[in-house]
């Protein structure tokens, strides 16, 4: 399958997104809005981020890049997420069957998330934890680097309350 137009606009505004988010850790990061499109300030952001960790300072993002603005990123969010502890005490976790104010709390989480990341499914909000819910919570998983469960345990819910957090 070739690889699209719209493919090559969502894997730039996922960068993007990434290195935003970075900006805010360190300032020498240059703040890019995720448009999209790979203009100047990508370019100036991505050549920062190089310098700073040690790369190749070309501005173009190649497969180490891409891993080192990803993993740079996952370690900020996860830090943020181990902060957090507002799970509810009385679980151990929260998964497929399961009602009630958490559901809706997750699910409400990855609604935000699927705001801003095009890669999240569309999930409403019914307060069941029912497939579509699971379905979420493994992508979810799946783009944070956590083992893709579909079960939300405490891990899951600190770090889409911190993802969810920063969005808003």
């Amino acid at each position: 399958m070739a690889y699209t137009l719209s493919q090559r606009r969502d894997h730039i505004r996922e960068i993007q997104e990434m290195l935003y988010e970075l900006s805010f850790f360190d300032e020498r990061i240059p703040k890019v809005i995720p448009d999209g499109i790979y203009g100047r300030e990508t370019a100036l952001a991505v050549k920062a981020f190089q310098q700073l960790y040690g790369l190749r300072a070309t501005g173009e993002v190649n497969q180490a890049t891409w891993e080192a603005i990803s993993d740079a990123y996952r370690r900020e969010i996860q830090k943020i997420a181990m902060a957090l502890d507002i799970f509810p005490h009385e679980r151990k976790s929260i998964s497929s069957g399961d009602q009630g104010l958490e559901v809706y709390a997750v699910q409400a989480m990855l609604s935000v998330l699927n705001d801003i990341f095009e890669n999240l499914s569309q999930l409403p909000i019914t307060g069941l934890y029912d497939s579509n819910t699971e379905n979420a919570v493994r992508e979810f998983q799946k783009i944070s680097g956590q083992p893709e469960t579909g079960i939300t345990d405490p891990d899951t819910w600190n770090l889409l309350a911190a993802s969810a957090r920063h969005r808003m």
